[in-house]
């Protein structure tokens, strides 16, 4: 695994019922300092198609999207906190370095250039700006 992979350190913590409460009390101690949150979410998949005409494809695809998500049951919801630097909290845990490899692995077979996002992507910070 290439030195980029490596070079950050993300600790996923599971939530289930029977930790549910302690979880949000978790969130409410790293909100305050940890205030940009990025969502991720799963759902089955697309089983649902609009039939009506559409002005455009953006609206079609948007319809697709909300029907499918207004009908289907999420199957996980990823949370990420972070503070203004991009900074990630340990949540009191030591930090894990967790990889989907699989993921990894057809991310690269797509054409995603890990090592050339690492020296010439796109700093976060400086999408806030524009």
């Amino acid at each position: 695994m290439s030195d980029i992979l490596k070079s950050k350190y993300v600790h996923i913590r599971e939530v289930w019922n029977d930790n549910l409460k302690e979880e949000f009390a978790l969130i409410r101690e790293i909100v305050n300092d940890y205030p940009y949150i990025a969502m991720d979410t799963e759902f089955p998949g697309v089983v649902l198609r609009p039939l009506a005409q559409f002005k455009n494809i953006n609206d079609y695809n948007y319809v697709t999207l909300k029907d499918n998500v207004d009908m289907l049951k999420l199957i996980q919801l990823g949370l990420t906190f972070s503070d203004e630097d991009g900074n990630l909290p340990t949540c009191g845990t030591d930090t894990l370095h967790i990889i989907a490899n699989d993921s990894i692995e057809m991310l690269m077979q797509c054409g995603i250039d890990f090592k050339k996002n690492s020296e010439m992507g796109l700093i976060r910070i400086g999408l806030g700006s524009f």
